[in-house]
């Protein structure tokens, strides 16, 4: 009875944060989890942060600082995570993040496999460990929701197999390795981008699920929303970096 109570606990979590994503939401990319940046997106009430993990210097400790600080503040806290490696996606769960980015998943079973991994037992084989995740071993209804990072062929020729999983909460696109992986399939011409993006949209959101953009900036939020998604997110860094040089560029106007 007690394990099918932690299951029914752990859907009704996992479906509330996937319906909270059907309305539009906008939100920041970033590797800086400094305590001002953290605080202003709270104050702002931004929807959300994607930490990337990725290919930057983050680590769990960092990211599990940051989900600490902004626990509480509305800002819903995602990890693009560096590999699906099981031990990887356990340490990043285990920091109480509310999203986990698959990056390179290229079939339904992956995704499968992650979900396995990040699952508490009996459903899955992750350790009931006292982590903030299990609120220090006294909850352990709570799981990540796992996101896949369309940036290859074989995922966005595998869209509908993923919006039909269970394990599937939504899927962003990474436009510039998914542009590389095109080129690398013989389709460089512009327009195989914008028509897989496209496709995969409109797969995800005719599915009912949350689908999220980078903007080229802030401004042009309103291209991604334009496009049927209904999360945007900006690269903070690269905002910033432009924002100062054009502020700079205004000594000489």
């Amino acid at each position: 009875m007690n394990e099918a109570r932690i299951a029914h606990e752990a859907r009704a979590t996992y479906e509330a944060g996937a319906a909270r994503e059907a309305r539009r939401a906008v939100g920041l990319i970033t590797a800086d989890t400094s305590p001002t940046l953290l605080a202003v997106l709270a104050h702002a009430r931004v929807d959300f942060v994607v930490l990337d993990a990725e290919q930057t210097p983050l680590d769990v400790q960092a990211c599990a600082g940051a989900v600490q600080r902004l626990r509480g503040t509305g800002v819903r806290v995602s990890v693009r995570v560096p590999d699906l490696e099981p031990n990887t996606l356990v340490a990043f769960a285990n920091t109480g993040v509310d999203e986990l980015v698959l990056p390179h998943l290229r079939s339904v079973g992956e995704l499968e496999r992650a979900r396995e991994a990040i699952a508490y037992a009996p459903r899955g084989l992750r350790s009931r460990q006292v982590s903030p995740a299990s609120g220090f071993g006294t909850d352990f209804s709570r799981e990540p929701v796992l996101s896949v990072l369309f940036e290859t062929v074989d995922a966005v020729a595998e869209a509908e197999g993923f919006a039909a999983c269970e394990a599937f909460g939504g899927g962003w696109l990474g436009p510039t390795d998914l542009a590389a992986d095109l080129q690398r399939d013989g389709r460089s011409a512009p327009d195989y981008l914008d028509k897989a993006m496209q496709s995969v949209v409109e797969t995800l959101r005719g599915a009912g699920h949350s689908v999220g953009l980078p903007a080229p900036s802030m401004a042009r939020a309103n291209e991604v929303f334009a496009r049927g998604a209904d999360r945007c997110a900006v690269y903070w860094e690269r905002e910033l970096a432009t924002l100062l040089a054009g502020f700079v560029a205004s000594q000489s106007a």
